[in-house]
């Protein structure tokens, strides 16, 4: 597995350092991880008065100076590989992760509010928008630090939730040997009573038991082709059903129930439509456990 990781002086790069660190599981299968630092460009003016060298010899001392301080002993002696680079950070990130063929990147980012949080745009919603590598999202909570997680797989029934799956299975060393898999699914709250139809009332109206067993029908056609390939590979999982709006009952879940949650997202290109319509740019906003986000077309 080649694993991208952007770093800077902040602390969640020293959380996603020390969380890296403690994978025993990925970290015993020799994977190839470059922790990349990039630093802003300077104005034409000021590589013209110094020259271009000795701003590179900049660049390169100032980014010596964050992994320095970050400390990644643990990955060092795994040889762990260590790259400065400079310009536009999302941009150079994403330009990077391709010329690497990274197979994941994993990064730290700052909580954000759902909606305004996000459309003034981090580094990490800027990378989101520009590649499809699967991004690991670690937020301001400490991550678990265990080899063994209680890993949540969101869907809805679309092809985003077999896509999650499928990276999960490929990838298993990353979550930890003996962890545990939930298959989630949202479904909004059945009104009690249920009222007429206010178009056609003469048109008959479902029962609420007959409103439960539709939820339960769209449950299970939900999860079923994303459970099935892990009962194919022999590992344990469950399906579980949670009621309410899908940001916030999910959302919810999560933060009660899992280490690390796992969701396919649409959105290559037009980020901003991506970010007002996409649950799982809003779960990422709201829940406090890591979130892996697999990008499909």
């Amino acid at each position: 597995m080649r694993i991208l990781v952007p770093v800077d002086e902040s602390l969640h790069s020293r959380r996603v350092i020390e969380f890296i660190s403690h994978r025993e599981t990925l970290l015993g299968t020799t994977p190839e991880i470059e922790l990349v630092n990039v630093q802003y460009s300077v104005p034409e003016t000021i590589i013209h008065l110094f020259g271009m060298e000795a701003v590179k010899q900049y660049y390169l001392e100032a980014g010596k100076k964050v992994f320095d301080e970050l400390g990644p002993e643990t990955l060092r002696r795994r040889g762990v590989t260590e790259r400065v680079l400079y310009g536009d950070i999302g941009k150079t990130l994403a330009e990077e992760a391709e010329v690497f063929k990274a197979d994941l990147i994993v990064m730290g980012t700052r909580g954000l509010n759902p909606v305004k949080g996000l459309l003034l745009g981090s580094v990490s919603n800027d990378l989101l928008a520009r590649t499809k590598v699967p991004m690991l999202l670690l937020r301001d909570k400490t991550p678990p630090l265990m080899d063994k997680l209680r890993v949540g797989i969101f869907v809805d029934g679309s092809d985003y939730g077999a896509a999650a799956a499928d990276f999960v299975l490929r990838n298993r060393e990353l979550f930890g040997a003996k962890s545990e898999f939930t298959v989630v699914h949202a479904s909004a709250p059945i009104p009690d009573p249920v009222a007429p139809n206010p178009v056609s009332p003469h048109m008959p109206t479902l029962t609420r038991q007959e409103r439960e067993a539709e939820q339960r029908r769209v449950f299970a056609d939900a999860v079923k082709p994303v459970i099935e390939p892990f009962e194919t590979a022999g590992l344990a999982v469950k399906a579980e059903l949670v009621v309410g709006d899908a940001d916030h009952a999910l959302a919810d879940y999560a933060n009660k129930n899992l280490d690390i949650v796992v969701m396919g997202s649409h959105g290559y290109g037009n980020f901003k439509a991506a970010v007002l319509g996409s649950t799982a740019m809003h779960v990422a906003a709201l829940t406090e456990a890591p979130i892996l986000v697999i990008r499909k077309d």
